[in-house]
Formats: structure tokens, C-alpha cells, sequence
């Protein structure tokens, strides 16, 4: 398994977002959807890129089928076109979705980051997994009961959200107190556990970044 530093991640995530912005034909597109599976697989994560492998086959057919006209009002090419784009950038950004908050903290520390805009980051992102987790406990509450009906559907989302509105203020709670005891708000010079260091592989990862990036803009003006 590939372990790179986020700073690396992020030239990637960065170079895919250019990409995704400037790229107009599709066999170029698809080829660097082909570069970011092999790129996400290595670091482990090939569960998630096989669900974000079938999502994009599934709408690049409907694409297909609908030549390029889409499916009315309802589902336009545009929107198709769109999501397909979106996946490819959310594919890049797994492996930094990926990365334990401690370690994103860390970094942003050794980048000299304000703490202003790195405490909302990391607050964020141990917040909405563990909301995740608390919302599929609900519902799945919910469907042991008996409570979830769509001839009733103002009563479901009743039942859904009230409870997850609590559920998330207490979450809130939990992760701030869990911070302050940690010292996260204390003065002076914080340590990391993790060794947080720019090695070789991630000097080689961000020039490969900058030749496949170079090499796909020379593809879509040459072709």
C-alpha cells in the first residue's frame, strides 16, 4: 500500500480539478479516470473507487444510449455530463477524505495554516462521517419499527430528522469536548505521533502529476 504526505495529495486533487475544467473529449477524460483508479487503488482504497468505477459506467452508458441528447427534461445531457465530471474529482479526492484528522492537522500546522481556518476543516471532517453513521442507525431503527412509509411522507421525514437534529447537536458536543481535553485550544508548540515528512515517493508522485497533466492538454489540442 502507497502512503503519500496530503501535500502530494492535494497537487494531485488540485491538477484533476484543472483537468476536469479544461479536458472536452471523452477518450482523454476517460484516460485520466483510468490514471486516478490505478492511483487511488494503490493506497488502498478499492472499495470506494469500485463504487465510483459503477456510478460513472452506469451514467457514461446513459450518455451513450442517449447520443449525446440525454433523456428529456427530466435527465439532460448536461446533467450527465456534469455528475460524470464531479465523480472524477471526488475519485482524486479520496485518498485526502481518507487521511485521520490528526495527521491533517499536523500538516496544516507544519504549513503554518491559522488555526482559524484549520479547526473548521478538521471539525468538519470528523463531524459528517460520524453523522453518517448515526443517520443509517436511524433509519435502520426506523425500519425495525415499522415507522418508515411512503404513504406517509411529511410523518417519515418527521421521524427522520427530529432525531437527527439532536443526534448532530450531540455529536457537536461530543467532538468539542473531545478536542478540549486533547488541548487543541492550549498555547504554545503542539506535537504529532505521526511523522509528517515530504519523502521521494511524494516528489515523484507530484512530477508525475505535472507530466500526465501536461501530457493530457498536449492530447486534447493534438487530437
Amino acid at each position: 500500500m502507497m502512503h503519500l504526505d496530503l501535500r502530494s495529495k492535494l497537487v494531485v486533487f488540485l491538477s484533476t480539478v484543472f483537468l476536469v475544467s479544461v479536458l472536452s473529449k471523452d477518450t482523454v477524460f476517460f484516460l485520466l479516470a483510468a490514471i486516478l483508479v490505478i492511483y487511488v487503488s494503490l493506497q488502498g482504497y478499492s472499495k470506494s473507487t469500485i463504487k465510483l468505477i459503477i456510478a460513472m459506467g452506469v451514467l457514461s452508458f446513459l450518455r451513450f444510449v442517449s447520443n449525446g441528447e440525454g433523456f428529456g427534461i427530466l435527465i439532460p445531457d448536461m446533467f450527465l455530463f456534469m455528475v460524470i465530471r464531479t465523480l472524477v474529482i471526488v475519485l482524486s479526492g479520496i485518498p485526502i477524505l481518507k487521511t485521520p484528522p490528526g495527521e491533517i492537522m499536523a500538516i496544516m500546522k507544519k504549513m503554518k495554516i491559522h488555526r482559524n481556518v484549520a479547526l473548521p476543516l478538521i471539525f468538519m471532517m470528523r463531524f459528517f462521517p460520524v453523522v453518517k453513521s448515526e443517520f443509517k442507525e436511524i433509519i435502520d431503527s426506523l425500519r425495525l419499527r415499522g415507522l418508515i412509509s411512503i404513504k406517509k411522507p411529511f410523518l417519515t421525514m418527521e421521524y427522520l430528522f427530529v432525531p437527527m437534529m439532536f443526534s448532530s447537536s450531540k455529536i457537536a458536543e461530543e467532538l468539542a469536548a473531545a478536542s478540549e481535553v486533547r488541548g487543541i485550544s492550549a498555547s504554545g508548540k503542539h506535537s504529532s505521533r505521526r511523522e509528517i515528512k515530504f519523502r521521494n515517493l511524494d516528489v515523484i508522485v507530484c512530477l508525475i502529476t505535472i507530466f500526465i497533466t501536461m501530457s493530457m492538454i498536449f492530447l486534447e489540442r493534438s487530437y
